[in-house]
């Protein structure tokens, strides 16, 4: 994986990290403390990320355009999060065998790849790793009562609030394991505790920060429609069950109904009701069989998948990277409906049992992995399509590109390789961190008529590209007479 170029968004963090204000002799930003005070200050309408900015000034410093140190921190924090899965399903179920499973169900999955080979998303891997180091500090202060776990608690909590504003679920993951295992009275009670208050009191620091610091909140594509939030809700959640369960295969089937019923909101309702007797009938008839202690399990991971996913279930889009956390739950009850599966099976007689589960967990596992190789290579050919773009327009490079004023127009600008991004966003950042030319605009057309409508024959300073198949762009002239 270390060998993918960046692409997309990419660009932009990079940007941000080159265009710090100071350079050094070498021409590499040499990072002030304006600049890192200005990241947790000035949000500049984006997200507030600080912490995610912060990573990418660091590496930026030392690495420059580096990709394989990278993707390097990625797979190392990756790593690193499924060992802490691993030492939280201890705690959750109570067995090594089982714990260890889930650790490797954990890595198999490739429904949340996205988390991990864009180079963008690292700060969903940060914030995964803060937000399982808060709990597993909270849980070790409940067992040790030592004031400095949950004082780490606490920081992590913090922590994680930085690189993604996923990280407000965190203090909530810490007050469903508290509610589920350790048996409170009462919500009421335990949010009356002078400990839960400490440990939410950074959330509306947070949110007045984020507010001062003129951040993004809900627009765009980021917006909730609060007319279709119900629908949304549960669809997404659905599509996010199913993206964990069987991979992005899942997807196109998902978006086929999802799309039918946008126009049909009866039979969407009709549907969701139909849906919900059925889920109702089967707890009722099934709950009573199930041990006191798995029905904890089941109702940890169901609700931890919930809360997981609480900052885009209202979205009307889904995205494999937000499933990077959530997918955790579905592990947990995944694991307890394969331990009585076995336990049915076992009436056949043992043998009969464990190689039917071995059949199951083969045929799951070889679905995740031939998805999650077809998932590298796409993310391969994006890079190789981000570098040949590059490539192209550094051998196309004018001296006057760097300082005098210049349109680019490009046409047929590459979206998407299957799985992977390739530009969604970014050419324009691509291109000042080779021209770093301020004066420089970025056109995009689909087609080349609109590049030759919106440019002068024969202008010096403005440029069609089209992108062809590979990646590559070629510059084209607009003819004297245009159809």
């Amino acid at each position: 994986m270390t060998r993918n170029n960046f692409v997309g968004d990419d660009f932009t963090w990079l940007r941000w990290a080159a265009d710090c204000g100071n350079v050094n002799i070498f021409g590499r930003c040499q990072p002030s403390v304006s600049t890192i005070v200005g990241y947790f200050t000035q949000a500049g309408g984006f997200f507030y990320r600080p912490g995610t900015k912060l990573y990418f000034l660091f590496m930026y410093t030392i690495f420059w355009l580096n990709q394989n140190a990278y993707h390097a921190v990625s797979l190392i924090l990756h790593g690193v999060v499924a060992v802490l899965v691993f030492l939280l399903a201890k705690k959750v179920l109570k067995k090594l065998f089982l714990a260890a499973a889930a650790a490797i169900i954990f890595l198999m999955l490739s429904g949340y790849s996205e988390s991990v080979h864009w180079i963008s998303a690292t700060g969903f891997l940060f914030t995964a790793f803060f937000s399982l180091l808060s709990l597993l500090f909270y849980i070790a202060w409940e067992e040790k009562k030592k004031a400095r776990y949950f004082a780490a608690a606490i920081a992590f909590f913090v922590l994680s609030l930085l690189f993604h504003e996923l990280g407000i679920v965190t203090p909530f993951l810490i007050i469903l394991y508290k509610g589920v295992f350790l048996e409170t009275t009462s919500l009421r009670q335990l949010l009356s505790d002078r400990y839960y208050k400490l440990l939410l009191l950074p959330l509306p620091v947070y949110l007045i920060i984020r507010y001062l610091a003129h951040s993004h909140w809900l627009s765009g594509d980021y917006n909730y429609n609060f007319f279709r939030l119900p629908f949304n809700v549960v669809g997404n959640a659905l599509g996010y069950f199913f993206l964990t369960l069987f991979g992005p295969i899942s997807l196109p089937l998902y978006q086929i109904v999802r799309t039918g019923l946008k126009g049909h909101v009866t039979i969407a309702v009709l549907i969701m009701t139909v849906v919900g007797l059925i889920v109702t009938l089967a707890l009722r008839k099934y709950y009573p069989i199930i041990k006191k202690e798995d029905r904890k399990i089941i109702l940890f991971g169901s609700v931890f998948f919930m809360l997981a996913l609480v900052p885009f279930l209202g979205l009307g889009n889904m995205s494999s990277r937000y499933s990077y956390l959530s997918s955790i739950g579905i592990i947990f009850v995944l694991i307890i409906a394969l331990k009585y599966l076995y336990s049915f099976l076992q009436s056949n007689g043992r043998t009969i049992a464990v190689l039917s589960i071995t059949i199951l967990v083969s045929i799951a596992s070889l679905l995740q992995i031939i998805q999650g190789q077809q998932i590298h290579s796409d993310w391969y050919e994006a890079g190789e399509k981000s570098r040949k773009f590059i490539v192209a327009m550094e051998g196309a490079y004018d001296d006057s590109w760097a300082s005098k004023p210049i349109e680019f127009h490009f046409v047929n600008v590459p979206i998407r390789s299957g799985e992977a991004w390739i530009f969604p966003v970014g050419i324009p950042d691509a291109l000042w961190l080779i021209f770093r030319n301020p004066n420089m605009k970025v056109f995009t057309w689909a087609t080349l008529s609109q590049a030759f409508d919106a440019v002068d024959y024969d202008s010096s300073t403005q440029k069609i590209f089209e992108f062809d198949g590979s990646g590559k762009v070629t510059e084209k002239k607009k003819p004297l007479s245009t159809p």
